[in-house]
């Protein structure tokens, strides 16, 4: 049998086809509610969601792809308050950190998307202690190019500095796939040092990699709906998007089973 994939999923959406939706609803809404969660957005945002990706269009934007990539295209943005410029921009914080590492660089940039020590640790694949360090490091080295300098200065700033970064599109990018590569160990060291100097050259890689660390995070971090959830966590999110899940089919042992059961009561 042939293996359904987000990318037969997309497709069938687009069509209005139900198993794309019952395969969103196992597969997505729990790592989508953890994306939109990081970001103080709750059940409502997530039904809100959903009914906008069921709408006329609404999937129809999305190029067939993986889980993950697709998560990431589903992320929130942040609202950027107004009247919130940073006391630093962007150029400031390059000076400041000229020979941090790539990683170093994206243990700070969590920070500017809100991510505790002990999360960015776990995205980064590091300790906690030498996350710890590293994001110390890289905040003290910022604070000696300020006048006004506070611990959560990025946080505080966090929306109006990726937007800022976002903004800031290099004309070529590193594909969301490559970083996907990186996560999962199967790209070159030529691919990696490529991927390195990209995030030395432009805040906005750095933004891209934090993010698709994020979406891997968001399905790493919790668990998949399955047919035995049918009926219960997965039953109000088919009933807003008006689908109804396939029952269940019993393997040829249970059947059976079953069926000899009915013939011995039928005696």
């Amino acid at each position: 049998m042939a293996v359904y994939t987000s990318y037969e999923m997309i497709a069938d959406c687009q069509s209005g086809k139900p198993a794309g939706w019952v395969y969103f609803v196992r597969q997505f809404v729990p790592p989508l509610r953890w994306l939109l969660g990081r970001y103080g957005m709750g059940e409502d945002a997530l039904r809100a969601r959903l009914k906008e990706l069921q709408a006329p269009g609404g999937m129809a934007r999305f190029k067939p792809t993986g889980q993950r990539e697709l998560l990431g295209e589903l992320r929130p943005e942040p609202p950027v308050p107004a009247g919130t410029e940073p006391p630093f921009d962007l150029a400031t914080l390059s000076e400041a950190i000229a020979e941090t590492p790539a990683l170093e660089r994206q243990n700070l940039w969590f920070d500017t998307m809100g991510y505790d020590i002990e999360l960015t640790a776990k995205l980064l694949r590091q300790t906690v202690e030498t996350a710890q360090g590293a994001r110390a490091r890289g905040l003290e080295a910022l604070r000696g190019k300020l006048d006004s300098w506070s611990l959560t200065i990025l946080r505080d700033h966090g929306p109006v500095l990726g937007a800022t970064a976002r903004a800031a599109k290099p004309a070529e990018t590193i594909p969301f796939r490559v970083y996907l590569d990186v996560i999962d160990g199967r790209a070159t060291w030529q691919t990696r040092a490529e991927a390195d100097r990209a995030m030395f050259q432009h805040w906005y890689e750095v933004d891209q990699f934090c993010r698709v660390r994020e979406a891997d995070a968001a399905v790493t971090e919790t668990r998949p709906y399955t047919e035995e959830d049918d009926a219960g966590a997965g039953k109000p999110y088919y009933d807003l998007l008006g689908v109804t899940p396939p029952r269940p089919q019993r393997s040829l042992l249970q059947r059976l089973f079953v069926g000899r059961a009915s013939a011995r009561g039928g005696l």
